[in-house]
């Protein structure tokens, strides 16, 4: 192996501009490629992978009784290990890209310095949004506030249950808030902006793997990228398929209230109604993304503003404006303490000594699952609002994404919300005089009983299912429409956002399967809407109502658990990619990267070594950087001891975590040698790199310092800025500073 290499970003033509890379991947073709209707154009492993999975997991669900049930336990196993995971990754993505936001950085257009945007701003805001949020502003909007306010009996089901009913109705809109706010809407302006800095900046195809050009270059062209396209396409899948169920059970239930011989929870129904819309999503995605897909978001949006006014001036004006005001003031101020509650002492399986606090389910219900259904939706709307974010600003499209929508979003709930609550509250006051702290004094069957009663009824909320809820708000007597006028304008909202989303979601993996094709062919569009269509009908139909909404919760967390890496991963692309731009970043690189080890055939035999014994081949690289050949038995000891606990731990329970402790020890020394050499050779990269790389990937970094080493470390005095070492992978060779600016990282290597 050779010394170092210099990593520049994608090969430029002789004007500095950036080549396009279309051809560089895999491709299957059949047809004329001119037709659009009768032609054929994919990346072949990543579409008969992803296929195979998904046809795989619709036939477990159909076929295993207990499928849904298992999906459910693996959700709660997620939530008892993983919480820390899901919540601190959040909190760091927002604070990079506030970060981002602020600095120079922001100013970068994503795509020609001169160029100008596509779409104007009002149907660049309707588009993503309808996109970024569709139908759980239908399917939560009312039943959030009320479930976490959970007025029949507070210690049921809520988190703040200690607290004064007042106080109660305030953190319900609060934490609603939260899950809709900067959180979730995040993980949209981390794909979105780097995707479009690469497609659009770069000219690489627009597709996730390229987001991941700035850390391992060409490597994206083979077999990694294909599994980064696999992962984006299942979790875009698994996402969008969540909220095509939940659409599916609510547009049920209006059809129910409108013809009360449709049965509210038929299985049947339900399933025609998703190949219903699902036939109408094939033609909306055929017809493209500026025909079908821009006027159905128009359409559904307008809809959707139609009805929060209307509601807003029928039910009590003024104070759901002062609930907006406050909710956002509230909002804010317990931001930071909410933002990163993981519920760690009610997580241990004790509620609370003195009978209060949460539930023990209620992360598992709540959080969790919308962190992993907005993170399974980054790559579907983070890549739509890449395509209509061309030539904006990376500021521009921040803006768009964590401000217009978020106060809209906040408007909607703090609207519907408030006025869920509002009825809440004075129903049970009407019904439950004898209201205390405990709740009510009876139960919900005494209370629809006087319901019935009742000539201007109205409905207790957390008596009825969260499929009633929005339906009952808007049609109820005091706003004198009718019941059926409001429940059929809510019913072409739901149906609007449904075609939107599986048209987009659709179009966005046949573009991931297609090599980040612009424009694919039609029938490639058909095939994977029905695939989202089959997918949504296996989760609904794998058990009964409750299980299904289980079973669709539990597909987003899932697939939102290996995507959660995926994102931080690429915060550290984006803004290496942005220091490239900006000729910032120290060029000068391992002469492999860091997965080489295991794409690499003659490097095989390294990795194998190096997976049982890495102390023996990292030997002589450790022992150089750290200047003691005990570095090297040091290594070995932590190595050994690791594997002596953990084999040990049969017959005594605890040993593992000793030998945890070792292999963390492991780890750390390996990362020290790997930061020594980074230091010596002006290699780019930083501490929190060298560890985590060895931690979970010690089997790559010890061929990786090999390269350095065997090539000896005479090359430590030099320096990025008066001499920078340049190589080729099969020999180490030294330039000038002039010759390395010119040659091309990607050439040859």
């Amino acid at each position: 192996m050779s010394g170092l290499r210099q990593f520049r970003g994608p090969p430029r033509d002789d004007k500095g501009l950036p080549i396009p890379a279309e051809d560089r991947v895999v491709w299957f073709q059949v047809g004329n490629q001119d037709s659009y209707y009768t032609s054929l154009r994919f990346n072949p492993v990543v579409t008969a992978i992803s296929a195979l999975a998904i046809i795989g997991f619709v036939v477990w669900c159909i076929a295993d009784e207990d499928a849904n049930t298992e999906l459910g336990k693996q959700k709660t196993k997620i939530t008892e290990q993983f919480t820390w995971f899901y919540i601190g990754s959040q909190d760091i993505w927002a604070i990079f890209i506030l970060v981002l936001y602020f600095s120079k950085y922001g100013s970068m257009k994503l795509g020609d310095d001169d160029g100008k945007p596509e779409l104007s701003n009002g149907v660049y805001f309707t588009m993503l949004f309808a996109a970024g949020v569709a139908i759980g502003l239908f399917y939560y909007g009312v039943a959030e506030p009320v479930w976490h306010y959970y007025g029949i009996s507070p210690a049921t089901n809520n988190r703040y249950s200690h607290k004064t009913e007042i106080e109660r109705a305030q953190d319900a809109i609060n934490i609603t808030l939260f899950h809709w706010g900067i959180h979730g809407w995040i993980v949209y302006v981390i794909v979105a902006v780097l995707l479009g800095f690469v497609g659009y900046r770069w000219k690489m195809p627009m597709t996730i793997r390229s987001c991941f050009y700035p850390l391992i270059g060409d490597r994206i062209y083979g077999i990694t990228g294909d599994f980064i396209d696999i992962i984006s396409v299942l979790a875009t899948m698994f996402g969008v398929c969540t909220s095509l169920g939940l659409g599916v059970m609510q547009i049920n239930n209006a059809f129910h209230r409108l013809n009360t011989d449709i049965d509210a929870e038929d299985e049947t129904t339900q399933v025609l109604i998703i190949w219903c819309i699902t036939g109408m999503a094939t033609v909306s995605v055929v017809s493209g993304l500026h025909m079908g897909i821009k006027w159905l978001s128009i359409i559904c949006f307008g809809i959707g503003m139609f009805l929060m006014t209307a509601v807003l001036f029928l039910d009590d004006t003024w104070f759901l404006l002062n609930l907006y005001t406050q909710s956002i003031g509230y909002y804010f101020q317990n931001l930071i303490q909410i933002g990163f509650w993981c519920d760690a002492f009610t997580l241990t399986g004790v509620t609370g000594l003195d009978g209060e606090g949460s539930i023990v389910q209620f992360m598992d219900w709540w959080t969790i699952f919308y962190w992993g259904w907005w993170i399974s939706w980054a790559p579907f709307v983070g890549m739509f609002v890449a395509k209509i974010s061309r030539n904006r600003t990376i500021r521009e499209v921040i803006n768009y994404c964590l401000t217009a929508p978020l106060l809209y979003s906040f408007l909607w709930f703090s609207i519907f919300g408030g006025a869920g609550l509002r009825m809440e509250r004075r129903a049970l006051q009407r019904y439950c005089p004898s209201y205390g702290p405990t709740g009510c004094s009876i139960g919900c069957s005494d209370i629809a009983a006087l319901i019935a009663a009742d000539p201007n009824p109205l409905q207790v909320l957390s008596c009825r299912g969260t499929n009633d809820m929005f339906f009952d708000v808007v049609s109820q007597p005091e706003y004198g429409l009718g019941e059926s006028f409001m429940v059929v304008l809510s019913l072409m909202a739901i149906i609007f956002y449904f075609v939107t989303s599986s048209d987009s979601g659709s179009l966005v993996i046949d573009s991931l399967c297609a090599n980040g094709m612009e424009n694919p062919p039609a029938l490639q569009r058909v095939f994977w809407a029905l695939a989202e269509g089959a997918c949504a009908t296996a989760l609904l139909t794998g058990g009964d109502n409750d299980d299904s909404l289980r079973a669709l919760q539990t597909a987003s967390v899932c697939s939102g658990l290996p995507y959660t890496i995926v994102l931080c991963l690429m915060c550290v692309a984006l803004w290496r990619g942005v220091q490239m731009e900006y000729k910032e970043y120290n060029y000068n690189e391992f002469p492999v990267d860091l997965f080489e080890p295991i794409f690499n055939m003659q490097m095989w035999k390294d990795t194998i070594i190096s997976v049982f014994v890495p102390f023996w081949p990292a030997r002589q690289a450790v022992n150089e950087s750290l200047g003691t050949p005990l570095a090297t038995v040091g290594l070995a000891l932590l190595w050994v001891l690791t594997w002596v606990l953990c084999i040990a731990q049969t017959g005594q329970h605890g040993l593992w975590a000793l030998g945890w402790v070792f292999y963390i020890g492991f780890a750390s020394l390996l990362a020290t040698a790997r930061y020594i050499i980074r230091q010596n050779h002006n290699i780019s990269g930083n501490i929190a790199e060298d560890f985590f790389a060895a931690l979970l990937c010690y089997f790559c970094v010890v061929p990786q310092l090999n390269t350095i080493g065997e090539a000896g470390l005479q090359y430590a005095s030099a320096s990025l800025v008066d001499e920078p070492l340049v190589s080729k992978i099969d020999k180490a060779e030294l330039v000038s500073k002039d010759t390395a600016m010119d040659l091309n990282a990607n050439a040859d290597e």
